[in-house]
């Protein structure tokens, strides 16, 4: 059974904001109703209400302009600040990234014991044209295993509905000293920071130390469509990987993150 309740939270964090031309139309298309929070992380661009209306949402809406950039991750902590504070009764939170596509905010009536519900995703690889039909028919989007392939579970923060109250204790492990520590790690790497992957792992950590008992549940449908086309590209000034032993790098940062999430929990 799913539910039906307005108790979700849709977590969207943005840069380059006229990406929200897909992600935003996408979710305008979205029942039953939700909130959505928008984290606008690029300070030249003031991102209104009359913005987003313009694309099709006509749902609950919050808007964050950020003074000054702060990196996916801050967003993603000043989202759920901003839940605890303004949105009260939700249950469920769901991020976002301006480029992808969230394709429903169905959560099953699942016990206190399920901390998050991961589903599946479809990957758009090669094509800008997969990516323009997905925004506007993404029923029509099917795996060919080369331009489009499909990511079953899809692991990660992106796309995985996560109990408010524990990303809210993962927002109080990462406060502004954790925060700075991440920071130091994200500058050192020589491609992309995987910002995705960190914050899954470090939810986890917090998880499997505080409570046990719980646990992660997969449901085998599909959710989300991302946009793999610039993965390997320079954005921000850095690739997304590096040229050689790419897995062995990550694994070192991860590690490297690990560490400074222990830390932070063993301290709480």
């Amino acid at each position: 059974m799913l539910r039906r309740k307005t108790d979700i939270v849709v977590g969207l964090t943005t840069f380059n904001t006229e990406m929200l031309k897909i992600s935003v139309s996408a979710l305008a298309r979205i029942r039953p109703r939700f909130t959505l929070i928008i984290h606008n992380d690029n300070p030249n661009v003031r991102l209104t209400a009359r913005d987003i209306r313009a694309m099709g949402y006509r749902g609950t809406l919050h808007i964050i302009n950020s003074v000054k950039t702060r990196g996916p991750r801050a967003a993603r902590m000043q989202i759920i600040d901003i839940t605890r504070r303004y949105v009260n009764d939700a249950r469920w939170i769901i991020y976002v990234d301006d480029d992808d596509i969230l394709l429903n905010v169905d959560v099953p009536d699942v016990s206190d014991m399920v901390f998050a519900v991961i589903q599946n995703a479809l990957l758009v690889n090669t094509r800008v044209s997969d990516l323009m039909m997905a925004a506007t028919h993404p029923d029509t989007i099917m795996p060919d295993k080369i331009n489009i392939s499909v990511q079953q579970p899809h692991i990660g923060i992106r796309g995985t509905a996560i109990r408010i109250k524990h990303m809210t204790e993962l927002a109080d492990i990462i406060n502004t000293d954790t925060e700075t520590k991440l920071a130091e790690i994200d500058d050192s790497l020589a491609y992309r920071a995987p910002i995705d992957a960190m914050m899954w792992m470090a939810l986890n950590m917090l998880m499997r130390y505080r409570h046990p008992e719980c646990a992660p549940i997969f449901m085998d449908s599909t959710n989300y469509i991302q946009n793999n086309i610039d993965f390997g590209a320079v954005k921000y000034g850095r690739p997304g990987t590096t040229d050689k032993n790419h897995a062995a790098h990550l694994d070192h940062a991860m590690a490297r993150y690990a560490r400074v999430i222990q830390t932070a929990i063993n301290a709480q």
